[in-house]
């Protein structure tokens, strides 16, 4: 029997590349245990999401991610475990807040934290250049 994981690489390959959000994400629904390998070996578009509590726009990418959690939209169809698995739950580098709020995500420590206001700053003034 071949692995399970080769199988959904091989099926992800065939299947078109405009889906690759909604595709992984049923395979991971009908595969948890192998999310991790799944999510690390496929390739998904970036997500643009807006801060809630600044109005900000930030990136949903595996560096403001919790733990499993990852980048899809489908968050009204999947249960909380399995988003928190899948990633939509990103930290916001404005507000340090998740998206939608999770009690005991990850976050910086202090020092990190600023040091990570102090580059956001940085950047937002690179950018208004």
């Amino acid at each position: 029997m071949s692995d399970p994981l080769d199988s959904m690489l091989d099926l992800m390959r065939r299947l078109p590349p405009t889906q690759i959000e909604e595709n992984v994400s049923a395979l991971v629904e009908i595969c948890p245990d192998y999310a991790d390998d799944l999510l690390g070996s496929v390739d998904q578009p970036l997500k643009v999401r807006v801060d809630g509590a600044t109005g900000k726009e930030y990136l949903a990418c595996d560096y403001n991610r919790d733990g499993d959690s990852y980048r899809y939209d489908r968050e009204r169809s999947l249960s909380r475990r399995v988003l928190r698995r899948v990633g939509i739950m990103p930290r916001s580098p404005w507000s340090n807040e998740y998206d939608p709020p999770l009690d005991d995500g990850t976050v910086p420590s202090v020092k990190l934290r600023k040091l990570e206001i102090a580059a956001n700053e940085a950047f937002d003034t690179y950018r208004e250049m």
